[in-house]
């Protein structure tokens, strides 16, 4: 059992390194552009679709901001000051790139229209100081290394454990192998169109910063409960699967057919985001502004995120222990805990704007 779980170990920590080579070679490009509703310039800039079509690339995401808005005029300001533009030389449109810590930028209709798509491809650009929040840039190592630590979880764990051990003494391996995967899926679809619905409403929200800091502050409260948990286990508040629910998935687990399966997941991914949801909604947070790139990053997650889930379904399957599965997880989840709040509390300071 030990060996079966050392490789599940090993297998996470070359996840982890992975990730890492990834987000080495995965630019990313933010583009910045300030305009006015009642400019004849900014529409001219609109009705050429040119923004439209650079959102749609690879790893590039634009982010429009109104002017008229006292933040917005804030962010427009810091960036002309910091391009040194002079204050009679100041308009709109104005569009800011960045990529890899450095900006460039391009003022007025024409200059947008015509050499934006050349200016991502070919960028060249200057370093402005550290304006934005390192999160800004957020890279495929970031999201996998929060998925994979969001994912190990005795939250996430438990009801699978339970519901492996129940189907295994009910029937046969392959029945319990069948199961544990249809409830991975469950859970995998689930979080997915609940994090697409969350990417919705943040996107439609006009000052996203306040949002962001909104969420940094509840992530940061989470970190604090989670940590706590690590020295104070059980104690206090804790964010976990609600006492009152376990019933209900008790009563699932032990019908265990696939539509009472599928009930159980959609449950289970609903009642534990108390649980495993401060990682999630970090993320979320994130990538909301990130276009196709941030929906590829939200499908990524979910996958990393049931990862676990898939290799513990299967190392049953093979003959691994519930009960040696549950010891190991009762052993270490307060160290997954640990590692959780230390995660949220880096995500909650880069959306607060600290790091």
């Amino acid at each position: 059992m030990m060996v079966k779980m050392n490789i599940f170990v090993l297998i996470v920590i070359v996840l982890l390194s992975l990730s890492f080579a990834f987000a080495q070679n995965v630019p990313a490009t933010k583009v910045y552009y300030f305009y006015s509703n009642g400019c004849s310039h900014c529409k001219i800039v609109a009705d050429s679709g040119i923004l439209d079509m650079v959102s749609e690339w690879e790893n590039v995401a634009v982010n429009k901001y109104e002017i008229s808005l006292l933040d917005y005029r804030d962010k427009y300001l810091e960036y002309v000051s910091g391009f040194g533009i002079a204050s009679d030389e100041q308009g709109i449109p104005f569009l800011v790139i960045e990529q890899g810590g450095k900006f460039s930028y391009l003022f007025g209709d024409k200059p947008i229209i015509n050499d934006l798509e050349n200016s991502i491809k070919n960028f060249d650009g200057v370093t402005l100081g550290s304006r934005d929040s390192y999160f800004d840039n957020l890279t495929l190592g970031v999201v996998v290394v929060a998925a994979l630590i969001d994912s190990i979880n005795p939250c996430a764990f438990g009801v699978l454990l339970f519901l492996m051990a129940v189907l295994l003494s009910m029937g046969s391996a392959k029945r319990a192998f069948r199961a544990g995967m249809f409830y991975t899926f469950v859970i995998f679809l689930v979080y997915l169109m609940a994090g697409l619905g969350v990417m919705k409403i943040l996107g439609s929200m006009s000052d996203l910063d306040s949002v962001k800091m909104v969420v940094g502050i509840i992530v940061l409260v989470g970190a604090v409960i989670e940590i706590k948990d690590f020295f104070w286990e059980g104690k206090g508040i804790s964010l976990k699967i609600p006492t009152k629910a376990r019933p209900l998935l008790e009563k699932y687990v032990h019908k265990g057919t696939l539509p009472a399966i599928f009930i159980l997941g959609a449950i289970v991914a609903l009642v534990e985001l108390p649980c495993t949801g401060g990682i999630y909604l970090a993320i979320l947070s994130l990538i909301s502004e990130s276009g196709v790139l941030g929906l590829t990053y939200l499908i990524l997650y979910n996958f990393v995120f049931v990862l676990p889930l898939v290799f513990i379904t299967f190392f049953i399957y093979r003959g691994t222990k519930v009960e040696g599965i549950n010891i190991w997880v009762q052993n270490n989840k307060r160290y997954m805990r640990l590692a959780a709040g230390l995660v949220m509390i880096l995500l909650a300071f880069g959306l607060i704007g600290w790091i």
